[in-house]
């Protein structure tokens, strides 16, 4: 902590910029905190971005937790893991508590506002992924990771070329469209099987028939089932293929354990801790809607399996929610979709955190007003991180001891191309966002993609030609947005 926790500023300004999803960050926070800050190395931040990706919860949330834990040890983690969360939850409240006032007029800054900030994170997006090939290149393994890349980028793109299309008037079908959390596990199995001793053709032969089957059954478009016609047999036959390929990484990673001796088993002591601290930190918060709100401990008890449990991004959380708040009357339909999902959907930052805290404030403010509903929203929001982040702790507990075999120093070394491929499909999302923008104030599509181009070339150009720092470019990339988003629409 030699230089204080002026860091932590930083996970907040990331957080003000946190639209497209968190898979939009991890080049953001990759700049800010390795490359500009030097505060973590890139090996201990790819570590951090492998332990996010496989656990649920929000994602950059729980990143910027595990840097914190880096630098900051217990006190370190959860101050990074509040400053990046709190900016959106913030931000929420306070178009909830003005919604019926200045609610549409600030809607409106915010969505003019996202097209000069989404052009700065696509020029940060595509400087990631042309740096994954420059890396490829300088290790003779260029072939092998464009393959990765867009292997990646055809499995999880589907639904959104779909969307960008259809905005155009082109309707298609998608056929593959995997979620990041399934293709991540067929990367694992792949490098734990493959990868965990010596390369044989076989096994690579054997991986890729298992992957094939996998994207098929869930494929968007439901290969499997529709080819079998039954669902119970489908699901049988599905969990069969996930037993196939568990034992295979499981066998492939003991062959090259037989070879390691750097398998460290360490004392518990620091994850009782940091355990300990999370669920304190969400205690002492709680007491204010616990003393003002009755039903809290079920409130709680919800917010945190909704968010042990949230696999999928941000529409899926939505899913959850509707589940175990809308359906159980914690919250009101109509105040769900008509303002929270509205609100959350619009502006920076996890949308697991909004939502939570949002329903917390609705429900709060239902039983004591503005006061209450804030006392709720404070202890959803912590909610939110602690059941994020407190899984990470796990995970990462385990990840220390096993991360020195060879599958795990591959999986570190292959997961920039993996991210790559990913952030393909972030990028047509975030022209999709912009589009949308375009539609909603009956401006023309053309002339907002246009103006997202000029900002994303200035970007680069700034970038190349100057030394000019990161905030300073979003700064002028909203300036931009904001005169000429307001001319033309």
């Amino acid at each position: 902590m030699k230089k204080g926790f002026a860091w932590l500023l930083s996970f907040f300004k990331i957080g003000l910029i946190g639209f497209g999803g968190g898979t939009t960050l991890i080049p953001v926070i990759e700049q800010e905190m390795v490359d500009n800050k030097k505060m973590v190395s890139k090996e201990d931040y790819d570590s951090a971005v492998i332990i996010a990706s496989i656990t649920p919860g929000a994602l950059p949330v729980e990143i910027s937790s595990g840097i914190g834990k880096i630098i900051g040890g217990t006190k370190g983690m959860i101050g990074a893991a509040v400053c990046m969360a709190l900016p959106g939850v913030l931000l929420t409240l306070l178009l909830s508590i003005t919604m019926s006032s200045a609610g549409a007029m600030v809607i409106r800054q915010i969505e003019i506002l996202s097209i000069g900030i989404t052009a700065f994170i696509l020029s940060m997006l595509t400087r990631y992924i042309t740096g994954t090939f420059v890396w490829a290149k300088q290790r003779n393994r260029l072939l092998l990771a464009t393959v990765m890349v867009l292997s990646v980028f055809c499995l999880s793109a589907g639904k959104s070329i779909v969307k960008v299309l259809g905005n155009v008037g082109i309707e298609m079908t998608s056929i593959f469209s995997i979620s990041t959390v399934h293709i991540l596990l067929m990367a694992f199995f792949v490098i734990g099987y493959v990868g965990g001793s010596k390369v044989k053709a076989r096994r690579v032969v054997i991986a890729v028939i298992c992957c094939f089957f996998y994207s098929l059954f869930k494929s968007k478009a439901q290969i499997m089932n529709q080819w079998i016609g039954n669902d119970t047999v489908c699901q049988v036959l599905f969990v069969i293929l996930c037993i196939i390929m568990i034992a295979l990484a499981v066998y492939g990673v003991k062959l090259g354990i037989s070879k390691d001796e750097d398998i460290r088993f360490s004392s518990p002591k620091i994850l009782i801790k940091e355990e300990a601290a999370w669920f304190i930190f969400l205690a002492v918060a709680s007491i204010p809607a616990f003393i003002l709100v009755p039903n809290m401990l079920e409130y709680l008890g919800r917010g945190y399996f909704s968010s042990i449990i949230s696999f999928g991004g941000g529409d899926a959380y939505l899913t959850v929610a509707d589940g175990l708040f809308v359906s159980t009357g914690m919250i009101s339909e109509e105040m769900f979709y008509g303002r929270l999902v509205t609100i959350v959907n619009v502006l920076p930052g996890s949308i697991l955190c909004k939502t939570l805290s949002g329903i917390g404030f609705y429900m709060g403010y239902a039983h004591g007003g503005i006061i209450a509903g804030l006392a709720v929203a404070l202890s959803g929001f912590v909610c939110s991180v602690v059941g994020s982040c407190s899984v990470i702790s796990l995970v990462q507990y385990f990840w220390q001891i096993f991360e020195k075999l060879r599958v795990f120093m591959l999986l570190k070394s292959w997961v920039k191309a993996i991210i790559s491929g990913l952030l393909g499909t972030v990028i047509l999302s975030l022209i999709y966002m912009c589009q949308n923008v375009a539609k909603n104030y009956e401006c023309s599509q053309g002339a907002v993609l246009v103006e997202l181009l000029i900002i994303y070339i200035v970007n680069l150009v700034l970038d190349k030609t100057t030394k000019m720092s990161t905030w300073m470019r979003i700064i002028i990339s909203c300036v931009i947005a904001l005169i000429v988003g307001n001319i033309i629409c």
